[in-house]
């Protein structure tokens, strides 16, 4: 039982401090570069767009249509789940 718990402490450990390092490093660049990141994204979205209206301005005009067939799906889905349980407690009810 004791080498289960090491391994898994072993494991964690191993796993976890680089990402750590990774996470923290990322931070720092991150925090040091945000302003050219944001510059070059900004640049890319003018040139590759229609009119160079920018991704921002077109994701911002379609996010309610994807929004709703988001929502649409999931009321499809619990109608499904609910129609499959209500379909398994009957074949329960008739055959006891």
């Amino acid at each position: 039982m004791r080498k289960v718990q090491f391994m898994a402490v072993f494991w964690t450990l191993l796993i976890a401090i680089p990402l750590t390092a990774l996470a923290i490093s990322f931070a720092a660049y991150l925090t040091e570069h945000l302003g050219e990141i944001l510059g070059g994204m900004y640049t890319f979205s003018q040139t590759n767009s229609v009119g160079a209206r920018g991704w921002i301005l077109e994701l911002s005009e379609r996010w309610p249509e994807v929004a709703g067939m988001i929502v649409g799906q999931l009321v499809i889905m619990i109608t499904l789940l609910l129609a499959r349980r209500a379909h398994l407690s009957e074949n329960k009810n008739s055959s006891a």
